[in-house]
């Protein structure tokens, strides 16, 4: 975003502001530090002594460790150790249903840790998380506030922060050290999202705590059980997972998961039965999904839709990250004639778990039903990909790109894939643009290498291989795969104006402006009615800041049938710097039409709305950016800039510190916190913060401002003077750089020099002047009674 001028007063700000005190902040070393005094490890034994187990647990008063219940359902005695000591501890409270308990070990000595409320918890928010993973010994790992999510019913935590077993029962810190939460469940290890239980019920144990039992009333599963049963299930091979779990049953009788499992196997085989134990495990267990979904199925297959319904929507409360509830949801909403519901229940089970070969053949066939054709092929082709041997898949996509007119495409599925002969130019080309409409770059820069082996002279592969090319940051192999094409181009002059605006994008990319406008110059003039040549042109004159070009150029484009969100927002943009703001609202308004939830939209209105002095409203916009991507880190910047104007200075701070977190090359990130920092009146974090920032943009002239208020706010009269002095040679009227010049001078009773610049003051603003001798003489600097009024 960007910044208005400072008015002279701000500079004051180091000088008449009282000292504030700040809680510390830490980062991951510091907060290591901080908290794992507090942070204990569990071992759990059976009734022989052997160690069954081992988790996490935090201090949360003298003698009182807090955990997950499932790290010590299962043993006959506990130890705690901390410190290298090793203390004997029993389980004293639990609230089954949330998962967490306390431990007590009467002689414990460790510190208790503060709490905070998830109420206060914001999303993107900066934390750690500290245990024992894999029992290695306590370490800290960091990450972000991903979402407060519901997880069975209730609110909790969902954070990116890499956990491992043993991480359970763990402390999830903020900056300042405080509990936010115990960790407790992996989510997606791909992906690091872990759900921790809110340390708001940790103070609700005392209401809601019971005893915990002398002996588990469903004992936990040996992985073991489990993982066999999952596997027999995965390879459909019922007969032997009916006797699997017949045996587990043998050994926990009282197992749930066993029992669900069982009552899977007898579905077909014995429904009553299956019935039977499938309710009996939804008693002993009511939070258990799978078991409702399975029974679910079951109803289903029994024509009780209504209650099959209502225990399926229960597993989905339970757990809504389960990608099986939304592919079964969307087989009984087709089953029902409801095809576009169904395709949007598969098409999250994909988003949730896009692995599944099932999941996509199921896509292909909805999409299929509903006459979206490339996304049927498209979903059949992935479902190939997965599981190449498959000849229904084979057969169900050739059907549909025969019943389509693809009869090539079709006798494409249906052949020997492996036999390179059949294939001809034309056939890779086809499977290189189908590869690159699924971003599946590499197979299409595959595909479009294989064309030219067949056929060097072919410009529609070298165009292909040029666009996979560029996609993948190869730009100068990109631009030479276009200099072949055009050099091949056949007499049509749209495709040479294609070529031509491509080979421009890439040079643009890479630097070359000069070239990237000859290009497109010379493509405007073969082809001057092309949207898509005026939408590059547009966008290569926004960089050079040629507000003028670009508003003709997207003029052109938001009149064509191309036009999107983003050429709206370009064009609105440019008619705010040309001074029709009127007109420039108009057109960032038909651009949030267009694409409410578009980055690039949002950021123009914001950016639009800021320049224009409405901060809430920019702030309401940078808030629905952040909600569709947390990890930008200039919409980070561009809040914490906002916030910092509306005088939240704590908020921004936050806001700034994710910010640089997420992209530490990002100087103007840098430039706000610092910023911040300083009118907080933390000189020694905003000098830190903006001497980072000039190292990685020397130039700005913000930074070296910020920088010479905070070492004049400090005393640090060289520092402050160099960084004035640099401001001057930029802008040799500065008022503010003049300004600090003058009190340093006063600071070192340097009265002449200090009077010298005092008169150019004098001479340009005298108010100002009078405000700097008066406060002066209120800091008690020598000299400034001699100044002039």
């Amino acid at each position: 975003m960007n910044k208005g001028k400072l008015i002279p007063w701000s500079l004051f700000c180091v000088l008449t502001l009282p000292g504030c005190e700040s809680q510390a902040e830490y980062d991951a070393e510091g907060l290591f530090k901080q908290v794992s005094p507090s942070i204990v490890t569990i071992r759990t034994y059976d009734e022989e002594g052997h160690q069954q187990g081992q988790g996490s647990g935090v201090v949360v008063d003298k003698g009182k460790i807090v955990t997950n219940c499932h790290v010590v359902r299962e043993a006959n005695n506990l130890k705690v150790f901390n410190d290298s000591q090793e203390y004997t501890a029993s389980w004293t409270l639990t609230d089954p249903s949330r998962d967490i308990c306390i431990l007590t070990a009467n002689s414990l000595e460790a510190p208790s840790i503060k709490i905070r409320k998830i109420n206060d918890v914001k999303i993107g928010e900066a934390i750690f998380a500290v245990g024992n993973p894999l029992g290695f010994g306590l370490s800290v790992t960091a990450g972000l506030v991903s979402s407060i999510s519901p997880y069975r019913d209730e609110q909790t935590i969902v954070a990116s922060v890499p956990l491992s077993p043993g991480s359970s029962g763990g402390g999830l810190f903020d900056t300042r050290g405080r509990l936010l939460g115990i960790t407790t469940a992996i989510l997606t290890a791909g992906q690091n999202l872990n759900i921790v239980l809110p340390a708001d019920w940790i103070t609700e144990l005392s209401k809601r705590g019971i005893a915990p039992p002398s002996q588990p009333v469903i004992p936990g599963p040996e992985p073991r059980w489990a993982e066999e049963a999952r596997a027999l299930q995965r390879a459909a091979n019922l007969p032997e997972l009916e006797k699997h779990v017949r045996k587990w049953l043998e050994t926990q009788p009282k197992s749930a998961l066993a029992a669900t499992y069982l009552g899977l196997t007898l579905i077909d085989k014995n429904p009553t039965e299956a019935e039977a134990k499938l309710r009996e495990t939804i008693r002993l267990d009511d939070k258990n999904e799978f078991a409702y979904l399975i029974l679910a199925k079951l109803l289903y297959q029994q024509h009780h839709q209504k209650e099959a319904n209502q225990l399926l929507q229960k597993a989905m409360l339970l757990t809504p990250y389960h990608s099986s509830l939304y592919s079964t949801k969307a087989e009984w909403l087709l089953a029902e004639g409801k095809a576009k519901e169904a395709y949007t229940s598969i098409k999250e089970a994909i988003r949730m778990e896009p692995s599944v070969v099932d999941y996509w053949r199921l896509l292909g066939y909805i999409a299929d039903k509903l006459d979206h054709v490339d996304e049927s092929v498209k979903a059949y082709q992935v479902s190939l990909r997965l599981n190449p041997m498959d000849d229904t898949l084979k057969q169900a996509l050739a059907n549909v790109q025969a019943r389509n007119g693809k009869t090539d495409a079709a006798r494409l599925t249906l052949g020997n894939e492996n036999d390179n002969n059949s294939f001809t130019t034309e056939t890779w080309i086809l499977l290189g643009n189908t590869e690159w409409g699924r971003k599946r770059y590499g197979e299409a820069e595959k595909a479009f290498r294989k064309a030219l082996e067949s056929s060097t002279v072919s410009y529609t592969a070298w165009i292909g291989l040029g666009v996979v090319l560029a996609e993948t940051n190869r730009l100068k192999e990109a631009e030479q795969a276009y200099d072949k094409a055009y050099a091949l181009k056949p007499d049509n002059s749209k495709i040479a104006a294609e070529i031509l605006t491509n080979r421009s994008n890439v040079k643009s990319k890479q630097g070359d402006k000069q070239g990237a406008l000859l290009d497109i110059q010379a493509a405007i003039q073969i082809d001057p009615n092309s949207a898509l040549i005026w939408r590059s042109f547009g966008r290569l004159k926004q960089e050079s800041r040629d507000y003028k070009s670009v508003a003709e150029a997207f003029a052109k484009v938001v009149n064509s049938e191309i036009a999107k969100g983003e050429d709206w927002a370009f064009f609105g943009e440019a008619l705010e710097v040309l001074g029709e703001k009127t007109k420039a609202r108009e057109a960032l308004e038909k651009a949030e039409k267009l694409d409410p939830n578009n980055p690039l939209v949002l950021q123009c209105l914001f950016g639009y709305y800021g320049r224009n002095g409405n901060l809430q409203k920019t702030l309401d916009y940078i808030n629905q950016a952040l909600k569709i991507d947390s990890t930008s880190a200039v919409n980070w910047s561009s809040k914490g800039y906002t916030l910092l104007k509306l005088g939240q200075l704590p908020e921004a701070i936050n806001a700034l510190e994710t910010a640089t977190s997420l992209d530490p090359q990002f100087a103007n990130a840098w430039i706000n916190l610092g910023e911040a920092q300083m009118r907080s009146n933390n000189l020694g974090k905003a000098i830190m913060f903006l001497e980072k920032a000039i190292s990685l943009a020397p130039s700005a002239l913000d930074a070296h401002l910020f920088l010479a208020q905070s070492y004049l706010g400090s005393r640090q009269v060289e520092k402050a003077r160099t960084h004035a002095n640099v401001l001057l040679k930029a802008q040799p009227e500065m008022l503010q750089a003049l300004t600090i010049l003058t009190l340093t001078e006063l600071m070192v009773n340097n009265n002449a020099a200090a009077l010298t610049n005092y008169r150019k003051i004098q001479s340009k603003n005298p108010q100002v002047a009078q405000t700097i001798k008066a406060k002066a003489i209120s800091q008690g600097l020598p000299g400034a009674q001699k100044l002039p009024d």
